[in-house]
């Protein structure tokens, strides 16, 4: 979201080169990683919610990582980007910005992507929360301003759900493959990367601009949602030997964690 073409086509790009590399070093959710249901999900850029993490997780030695040169590679040139540009961004802008207005933004991206979790949803048969995410849609587009108020959570106590192509392809039993890490967006996976793709197309967004408008909307969404988190990973990198080993790990707890939950 921050190159000068559309978000697709970076991700497609170490996409592709995952797919001429790996070949089939695709593994599945049972090999080699342990369970551990206290896991949360990792302060990576995107990440859904914010939350707090305990610098401890489960260590996997023996993880098989084929693409360990190339992603330490991208996890450095991210580190540089998060310490010394995103970080600090971020603690101005959250220092700037009145928290309602933060929440009315927040509201605003959350709302216009209604069709990435109705059509995951939908392929998921999960209809209870196909139907929710419609009716939040309407409620919040129409009463809510265009989904920059929520009213459907405040008034009608429906609360917000949210899922994605990833979640989907593991309802339907796919493997996460090998770890993966991309430039910006952070720690991830076979699957997570090629479901990042086909979401960006189910955006709305996609079609409702062009470049470079398009890119300022998206890259400012992954901002506004990354700046929350943004001290907790400098905070977890402090308290690691081998940051890469550690946010590594990390994901691959969070990746076991939705398996047994799901």
């Amino acid at each position: 979201m921050f190159f000068k073409n559309s978000v697709k086509w970076p991700i497609l790009t170490v996409f592709l080169l995952i797919v001429v590399f790996a070949g089939g070093c695709a593994t599945t959710n049972g090999n080699g990683v342990q369970s551990d249901a206290s896991a949360e999900r990792p302060p990576f850029p995107g990440s859904r919610k914010n939350m707090e993490i305990e610098p401890t997780v489960v260590s996997y030695p023996d993880y098989h990582d084929p693409l360990i040169y190339l992603n330490r590679g991208v996890f450095a040139f991210n580190d540089v980007t998060y310490r010394f540009f995103l970080i600090p961004l971020s603690q101005g802008y959250m220092k700037v910005i009145p928290d309602p207005v933060h929440k009315s933004v927040g509201n605003f991206f959350h709302n216009i992507k209604s069709p990435v979790y109705v059509v995951n949803y939908l392929l998921q048969t999960e209809l209870k929360q196909t139907g929710r995410s419609l009716l939040r849609f309407g409620i919040n587009s129409t009463i809510g301003v265009l989904g920059l108020f929520d009213p459907a959570k405040s008034w009608m106590r429906i609360e917000k759900v949210e899922t994605d192509f990833d979640d989907t392809l593991t309802v339907y039993g796919a493997g996460y493959g090998i770890y993966l890490v991309l430039p910006i967006f952070g720690p991830s996976d076979l699957r997570g990367a090629a479901a990042f793709v086909v979401d960006h197309f189910l955006d709305p967004i996609t079609y409702l601009t062009g470049n470079p408008e398009r890119t300022a909307i998206q890259g400012y969404d992954f901002f506004q949602n990354y700046a929350p988190n943004a001290d907790t990973y400098k905070t977890l990198r402090k308290k690691s030997e081998d940051p890469y080993i550690f946010f590594r790990n990390l994901h691959l707890q969070r990746v076991q964690r939705d398996a047994d939950y799901k």
